[in-house]
């Protein structure tokens, strides 16, 4: 993952802090201090209840957000598992059809890399990248297996193939629908009737009931901030990262081919080196 700031999250929180300090300022302009302490028990138990309520609501939401996101990485993943996998398998086929793969993996690679990625941020895919992936998943329909290794080969190539196109809909399908409309409003509905039954609590002491209040809106803008961080895994200030697809295409063309892919990986020893004397 790859986060890139919080710039949002201040203005979420911040704005529900200045937002929840209105709502006190207006409880008690409307309503005199000896009504709020005769309604003490009766806001008391309402707040309970709503509160509750919204507590589950909200923490169902982060943890569906949450579970989205994980999906999400895990089915980038998955799409570049199966390119490299198509990759390295088409090395046992024929020229023609092993350099046709080869080819449009490294197209298909660098097309999600530099075009699709930045349109998934405005909730697009691009076409010629779903041109390619369909160009890569009928690149076998003139191949018909005469040896052993190619007919070992063949299903699973066809295999993978089915498995990139099905993970390139999974990811288009969550860079298009994020967090719908409904959530947000029910959740900013739910927040302000929540802090406002706070707000009417009777507290002889503005500045302890704006301190209350506060931390209270400080809990819930939290929450909603993870909701905008988790809800859009291909937009925003916390998105799925792009590292798979790069280090595949490093790998087509070569980059990796002495040197470390991943940063666990490490060198071999040097073969000329002398061995290390015991105790030594």
């Amino acid at each position: 993952m790859v986060y890139t700031g919080c710039w949002e999250g201040i203005a979420i929180i911040g704005g529900g802090i200045l937002a929840a300090f209105l709502i006190v300022a207006f409880s008690r302009r409307l309503f005199p201090a000896d009504v709020l302490r005769d309604g003490h028990h009766a806001t008391g138990n309402l707040l309970a209840i709503v509160g509750t309520l919204y507590a589950v609501l909200l923490g169902l939401l982060v943890v569906d957000a949450m579970v989205r996101f994980e999906r999400a990485m895990d089915g980038v993943q998955a799409e570049s598992n199966s390119l490299a996998d198509i990759y390295l398998l088409a090395e046992r086929l024929p020229a023609v059809q092993r350099d046709r793969i080869h080819e449009r993996c490294r197209t298909y690679a660098r097309q999600v890399l530099e075009l699709e990625w930045p349109a998934m941020e405005q909730a697009r895919m691009s076409m010629a990248a779903r041109r390619t992936a369909l160009a890569i998943a009928r690149s076998l329909d003139d191949f018909e297996p005469r040896t052993e290794a190619e007919k070992t080969v063949y299903p699973a190539i066809l295999e993978q193939m089915r498995q990139l196109w099905d993970a390139r809909r999974d990811r288009g399908r969550v860079a298009e629908f994020g967090i719908p409309t409904v959530e947000w409003v029910t959740l900013i509905l739910g927040a302000a009737v929540t802090v406002f039954f706070a707000g009417l609590f009777s507290v002889a002491n503005l500045r302890l009931q704006a301190v209350i209040t506060g931390l209270l809106a400080l809990v819930i803008g939290l929450n909603l901030y993870l909701m905008s961080l988790y809800g859009y895994p291909f937009a925003g200030e916390l998105t799925v990262s792009k590292r798979p697809f790069q280090i595949d295409l490093a790998i087509f063309e070569g980059a990796y081919a002495d040197g470390p892919a991943h940063a666990g990986e490490v060198r071999p020893p040097d073969a000329d080196a002398p061995a290390p004397r015991p105790g030594g």
